[in-house]
């Protein structure tokens, strides 16, 4: 079995190396923003002293908590669920009442999860990753199913006002 927990301090290098492992680079462009993966706090699994999956976040003050990325090696764990479980309790904790992040048009599976777990489409951002390539030209053109990569969706998890 696998622990979810805190990335710690001295282990944000090794999480930047796995972005670059995993995505070609630790740096991502989302609506028009620079991302330094490695800069983020969040939360790893681990299992046996290795990560297994890890998601990054960025604190917007008390009004939000934006999800950068989220990762898990291994399919059909509960690895994914469990570091979403993390943020979404992080924010209930820290009396966040609103947890949102930004996917691409191509990326099925990662809607799928999402909207599962209680996320709501609120925002369709026409042209973005075309604008994003400008500024991180290794974004692929195309998925590898085929489909253009050329927008991106945004999706809001409201948390109540007690957890």
């Amino acid at each position: 079995m696998y622990d979810v927990r805190e990335i710690a301090d001295d282990e944000h290098e090794a999480i930047g190396q796995l972005a670059k492992e995993l995505w070609g680079d630790q740096i991502m462009v989302v609506h028009n923003e620079i991302f330094d993966l490695s800069c983020f706090p969040g939360f790893l699994a681990e299992e046996n002293g290795k990560i297994i999956g890890f998601l990054t976040y960025r604190q917007m003050g008390h009004e939000a908590v934006e999800i950068l990325s989220l990762d898990s090696f291994t399919e059909n764990r509960g690895i994914g669920s469990a570091l979403l479980d993390a943020v979404i309790h992080y924010c209930a904790r820290n009396c966040v009442h609103r947890l949102f992040l930004t996917c691409t048009n191509d990326n099925f599976r990662a809607l799928e999860f999402y909207q599962k777990r209680g996320f709501t489409l609120t925002a369709f951002r026409r042209g973005a990753v075309n604008e994003a390539r400008k500024r991180k030209p290794s974004i692929p053109l195309r998925s590898k199913n085929g489909v253009p990569i050329e927008h991106e969706l945004e999706l809001d998890y409201f948390l109540p006002d007690s957890v």
